[in-house]
């Protein structure tokens, strides 16, 4: 599928999509992993980026220094939020380097967006259907990452993020950019009267967010959904990098939950370079 807000690169066999614009600022070492080049055995074959899921601790750890050597970070310093699809958000600095990065249990605790202004503090993030969105302040030197399921995306953490890199480090909305990763589409994430009823009430009736398909049920595009809730917060349309990729889909590129119950995950990984 043509991504044109977005590059494919591959590092020694580890391929992994950036977004074309924070490429181009040349301010972050940035990237959404695929499932591919990695260690890991089945069923978390073979990037397995995530501690948190049951794979074997040291392949998980294998896979990141592979990753973070493509990227050009330290495996060692990463820092990795527990998600559990909330729309908390925590300012991380150099003291928080590593958190995460060894042991699941020495990560950012009960969190789902990481901001920060620290140069080469990497911030990662992890997915098999979620939405995660990376966001890069090229004016303030300040980025952030953030994991938006359904709970997370009807708490609209989205606005949550950018109203804290507002305050902490002065961001402007209109210079901010961001960029919506692979992702479940719409066509395969269905959802119960419950979720639809959150949607409903938020995006009243939006049908690139909501709709239902031939056996009635609901479908959810929780890519879109983020996308207007990036414009309502004031971010330009054309600062956002959607990509089109389904992560249910393509079970040759990407981890799926939805499809595959016990999976691995990708890495939505940013950190601003060092200059």
């Amino acid at each position: 599928m043509n991504n044109p807000d977005w590059l494919t690169i591959d590092a020694g066999g580890l391929p992994r999509y950036v977004p074309r614009r924070f490429e181009d600022s040349q301010l972050v070492n940035c990237g959404f992993s695929t499932r591919t080049g990695g260690v890991s055995k089945p069923p978390y074959h073979s990037l397995n980026l995530s501690l948190a899921v049951g794979d074997d601790r040291d392949d998980v750890l294998a896979n990141r220094r592979l990753f973070a050597s493509g990227l050009g970070v330290d495996a060692a310093a990463i820092v990795v939020p527990d998600q559990i699809h909330s729309n908390r958000v925590a300012i991380v600095t150099q003291s928080d380097a590593g958190s995460g990065a060894i042991d699941h249990c020495d990560a950012v605790p009960a969190t789902d967006a990481l901001i920060t202004n620290t140069v080469g503090l990497p911030l990662a993030l992890h997915f098999a259907d979620c939405v995660g969105i990376l966001f890069l302040d090229p004016v303030n030197s300040a980025i952030g990452a953030a994991h938006a399921g359904w709970r997370g995306t009807a708490a609209n953490i989205v606005q949550v993020v950018i109203d804290a890199m507002k305050c902490e480090f002065g961001t402007y909305t209109a210079n901010l950019l961001a960029a919506i990763c692979p992702a479940i589409e719409g066509n395969c994430y269905e959802v119960g009267d419950d979720v639809a009823y959150h949607f409903e009430e938020m995006f009243s009736g939006d049908k690139s967010v909501l709709g239902r398909c031939e056996n009635t049920k609901w479908r959810v595009d929780l890519k879109m959904a983020n996308c207007v809730l990036l414009r309502r917060a004031g971010v330009r349309e054309m600062n956002v990098a959607l990509s089109r990729q389904c992560t249910s889909c393509r079970d040759d590129e990407f981890f799926s939950y939805r499809r595959d119950g016990v999976t691995g995950r990708m890495g939505g990984w940013i950190s601003l370079k060092r200059m």
